[in-house]
């Protein structure tokens, strides 16, 4: 699998662009990630254990977007696999986070673009999100932005833990 390449340095000092570079998450960032997902609204979710299989696994990919310190201010996670009705890859955007205080500073943009990078080394068919629709317009109009259009569809799961179907 080819790797992600690393974004350029960031801008010199002084100048309005914030110093952030985008680069492949590593097992050290763990409690970064774990700090944006609950930024995200899903405080608890990334332990370590739970980074090392993700940041192992073959068909997952997480970048993030690193301050000048290099600790993750945002990161982007897509799963990629196969699909036999679209005759190739779908990438799925799983996650796509950027902490509050680097918000509209480019960073989600930058990291978007690495995802689809990533998806066009891929040859994937068709790249896929899904996200609430309580999370407001900005969000709605960054993915639109990003080249991503409104389907008509209906989101179903089961998940572990809940009963399957309901006793009356």
């Amino acid at each position: 699998m080819p790797a992600i390449q690393q974004s350029p340095p960031p801008p010199p000092q002084g100048q309005d662009k914030p110093a952030f570079r985008v680069r492949p998450a590593r097992r050290g960032d763990g409690e970064a990630l774990a700090a944006l997902l609950g930024e995200l609204g899903y405080p608890g979710s990334a332990d370590t254990s739970t980074v090392h299989w993700v940041l192992s696994h073959p068909e997952m990919a997480v970048i993030v977007a690193a301050d000048a310190q290099d600790k993750p201010v945002g990161m982007i996670t897509l799963s990629h696999r196969p699909q036999l009705r679209l005759k190739g890859r779908i990438v799925t955007i799983d996650e796509l986070v950027v902490s509050a205080a680097w918000r509209r500073k480019g960073v989600g943009k930058a990291l978007m673009k690495h995802a689809l990078e990533r998806a066009r080394v891929l040859t994937a068919k068709r790249v896929e999100l899904h996200t609430h629709k309580s999370r407001g317009e900005a969000v709605r109009a960054f993915y639109e932005a990003c080249g991503f259009q409104e389907v008509d569809s209906m989101v179903m799961r089961l998940t572990e833990g809940e009963p399957a179907t309901s006793s009356r």
